[in-house]
Parts: C-alpha cells; sequence; structure tokens
C-alpha cells in the first residue's frame, strides 16, 4: 500500500470508533440506546433512542455527560472523556486495545501466534498436507516452485537462505500486487504468508541472523495485513499493527518498525484518531532520524505532516518541505525494498491532499495533476485515489462537468481494483453531484449506481 489514504467525510470519521465500539459488542443502535438509558438512571436523564446513535455515528457530538455514560458503559475510565476531544478517547476502549505484553521475544511470539490465527504445522513431511485449510493456492504453488525452499520447510531441517529467501520474495511480491489491485486481492494471501512465517518461528530452528530475517518478514506481512483491512474495511486493526512493532523489535530493525508506526498513522486519522496519529508518525521520525536513509526519513516527514494537516496544524508545510529536501538526496543510498512506492509523485499527492483538507483546492488540483503525471500506470489504487481527490476539489471550486470527468477516469480504474478506500470516495462525490441536473453529473452518477452501488 502506497498511498495517504482518502478521508473520509466529516461526520464518518467522528462515527467510526463509536461504530466499531458498538459492533465488536454485537449491540444494535437500539440496543445501546437502551444501555444508556439504563446507565444514566438516576444520574443524568438519557432519552436516546436508537435514532440519536445514529446521528452521533454520523457526526453529531453527544454533550459532556452522556460521552461520560458512554464511557461508562463501554469500561473506558471516565477521566479520559476531559481528556482527550471526541471521539478520540473511544479508541481507549479495552475490548479493542491489544492484548498487553511485554516487548520481548515472547511478547512477538504470542501477537504473531493470534495474529495469524494458528500457525501452519510445518513439521509434516508433505507441503500437500498443509495447504488446503492453511496456504493459499498460489502461496503452496510459490513454495513449491522453488524445491531447496520447498525442502527446507517441509523435511523438519534447519531454516536457512532457500525458505526465508522465498518468504521475503513472497513479501515483495504481494506489495505490488497491492499496489495494482487494492487490499481486497492480498487479505488472504497475506495472512496465509504470515502464518508460515509463524510456524517457522515457532516450530523450527534457525540461526540468530535467520531468526531476524524471519521476525522482520513476518512485521513485514502483518503490517501489509493491516493495511490490507484497512484499505478494505476501513478498520484501524491496532492488534495486526502492534504486532508488526514487536516483530520488528525482535528483528532489530527500527527503520521497519517506524514503517509499521507509518502505516499505523494513515489507518488513525483515517478513523478519526487524529492526536493518536501525530504522536505515531511523530515516535517513527525519533526512531530513526539521522540513522536511516533520506527517502525513508522523507516518506516518514510527510506521513507526519499528512497527520497534522488533518488537525489543521500549519507545521504540516514545514513538514512538507523537509521531505522534499530530503527526497532530493535520496538516490544513491541503499533503501530496502519496502519503500520503493515513496516519490516525487506521491509526495505531490500528499502535499495536494493537504492542500484540499485545508481548504485550498485551486493549488490542490494543481498539485493533483502534477502528481498524476508522474504516477506509474500499473499503479491503479493509487492513481484512482488521487483522480478522485482531484475530482473533488474541482467540485469544491464549482467545475462540475470538470469534476465529473476527473472522477469517471478514476471509475475506470476502481472498476479493476478491490479497495474500498477507492469506491467510497466516489459514491459519497456522486451523492453530492446527484443535485445537478447538468447531463455530465447525471450520466456520471448513473454509471457510478450500475458500476459500484450493486
Amino acid at each position: 500500500m502506497n498511498v495517504s489514504s482518502q478521508p473520509a467525510s466529516a461526520g464518518e470519521v467522528r462515527g467510526h470508533l463509536l461504530r466499531r465500539a458498538r459492533e465488536v459488542r454485537g449491540w444494535s443502535q437500539s440496543e445501546m440506546a437502551r444501555r444508556l438509558r439504563e446507565a444514566g438512571t438516576g444520574r443524568y436523564a438519557v432519552n436516546t433512542r436508537r435514532d440519536g446513535i445514529w446521528y452521533w455515528e454520523h457526526g453529531r457530538i453527544p454533550d459532556k455527560p452522556t460521552q461520560i455514560l458512554i464511557a461508562d458503559i463501554l469500561g473506558i475510565p471516565v477521566e479520559t472523556v476531559d481528556e482527550r476531544p471526541w471521539p478520540e478517547w473511544l479508541s481507549e476502549d479495552p475490548i479493542q486495545r491489544p492484548a498487553p505484553r511485554p516487548w520481548t521475544l515472547l511478547g512477538a511470539a504470542q501477537s504473531l501466534n493470534e495474529v495469524a490465527g494458528g500457525a501452519v504445522d510445518v513439521t509434516r513431511r508433505e507441503l500437500a498436507l498443509i495447504s488446503g485449510g492453511a496456504l493459499t493456492a498460489s502461496l503452496f504453488a510459490w513454495i513449491t516452485a522453488d524445491p531447496v525452499a520447498a525442502g527446507q520447510i517441509t523435511t523438519g531441517q534447519r531454516i536457512g537462505d532457500g525458505a526465508l529467501s522465498r518468504l521475503e520474495e513472497r513479501a515483495r511480491v504481494l506489495r505490488r500486487m497491492d499496489d495494482a489491485d487494492g487490499g481486497g486481492i492480498i487479505l488472504s494471501e497475506t495472512a496465509s504468508a504470515l502464518a508460515l512465517a509463524t510456524g517457522l518461528l515457532r516450530d523450527r530452528r534457525y540461526s540468530n541472523a535467520h531468526g531476524s530475517r524471519l521476525y522482520a518478514v513476518a512485521s513485514d506481512l502483518a503490517r501489509q495485513r493491516a493495511a490490507a483491512l484497512f484499505d478494505v474495511r476501513g478498520e484501524c486493526a491496532d492488534g495486526a499493527f502492534e504486532t508488526a512493532l514487536r516483530a520488528a523489535h525482535i528483528a532489530g530493525d527500527n527503520a521497519l518498525g517506524a514503517n509499521c508506526l507509518a502505516f499505523w498513522t494513515v489507518s488513525a486519522y483515517n478513523s478519526g484518531r487524529l492526536h493518536d496519529a501525530e504522536s505515531m508518525a511523530t515516535a517513527a521520525l525519533a526512531a530513526v532520524r539521522g540513522r536511516t536513509t533520506p527517502r525513508i526519513e522523507a516518506m516518514l516527514t510527510s506521513r507526519r505532516a499528512r497527520a497534522r494537516a488533518h488537525l489543521n496544524d500549519h507545521r504540516c508545510w514545514a513538514d512538507f518541505d523537509r521531505a522534499e529536501e530530503l527526497l532530493a538526496q535520496a538516490d544513491g543510498h541503499d533503501d530496502p525494498d519496502w519503500v520503493y512506492w515513496f516519490d516525487q509523485a506521491e509526495l505531490l499527492g500528499a502535499r495536494a491532499s493537504s492542500l484540499r483538507d485545508m481548504g485550498q483546492p485551486k493549488p490542490a488540483e494543481t498539485t493533483f495533476a502534477q502528481a498524476q503525471a508522474l504516477f506509474a500506470p500499473s499503479w491503479l489504487r493509487t492513481r484512482a485515489l488521487y483522480l478522485t481527490r482531484q475530482a473533488d476539489v474541482q467540485f469544491a471550486q464549482g467545475h462540475i462537468e470538470q469534476a465529473c470527468a476527473t472522477a469517471g477516469e478514476a471509475l475506470e480504474l476502481t472498476e479493476a481494483i478491490s479497495s474500498h478506500r477507492s469506491i467510497a470516495p466516489l459514491l459519497d462525490l456522486a451523492g453530492r453531484l446527484d443535485a445537478y441536473a447538468v447531463p455530465e453529473a447525471r450520466g456520471f452518477c448513473e454509471r457510478v449506481r450500475t458500476v459500484l452501488a450493486a
């Protein structure tokens, strides 16, 4: 995944954390309203019904006494209501927070097993015996195509370069599949590869150097899976992101850990956790500043800039300028493969997105166009997202026909990928264009209903 995601509408962002807290408990809106009324008995009269919960999940803010009751029924310490704004204090929901574990080898292993959903049993002689439910067909074919790797995985011998290189290459390929096809295409693939890596870590022997590489590839796969969950379902998968961070820590790779935080930042600010996102990006920069390549530091600085733009913090422009300086120094350095995607096009797209978010549609439109001219044709999701944002700023300036044409280009790309992040903003834009009687708007809205709404 390689983009700073399209922000949801204000109502969607503010309501996301409340909806998650409700749904993870299996409560309907009516059930949550009932519990709130009961909690308020003798304390603070609440007459909320199902529609009240709906409004809070779509942009309205409950008053402070009601927020305290919400914290009470969710088991969140009530002091967080005063410490953090709505809805960010909802991120302290104990049911959704990762299980506390030590930052040790054991803690990382426990976390990986949990995220992998039960590791692959790699002690069997025949890989075919474990391929049915645990390995996807494509991963099975990938492994068996390399006899050395397959032999190391299936015969119980010490894990060496053959198996490790094959897994590392699989992680590399999945990153690029994500660029072209979106998160939906790699959800099962990352889960399968992560289960295999976790099983090897748990059940097999390896040198310290090979163990570090195994933890590093497990970290990257967990990060990819967490990012894909956000891309497809809009979830900020804290447990998977924290697992990725733990595995990077055991691998001794601070830059890889910072990359995990960079993607966690995107999921956080797009689910209403704006201050969390800025803190994550700042922590990532602090961990590697001056001790990594200019491209990595530029990417992390750009991520913090995006987080700050969501907070309407004008320090974002200094961050973007610094990222530009760092990127100009990037050539000739030995970058890890996972940062291949961060280039001038991505930096321009991030800056344009921040111009849009901070109410500057005209310069945003110009900068989006500059970014589009530089993106690789194969990066379908990235191009679709930024075209949609470009259409959004054209709409904001009243350029309805241009907005429809640009959004139509994004729609064509979206048909070929599996990314909720690409679909949702187009549906939102179509909803706003539906009020316009011009032929271009009617034609675009009809195409959206035909292609996406189904």
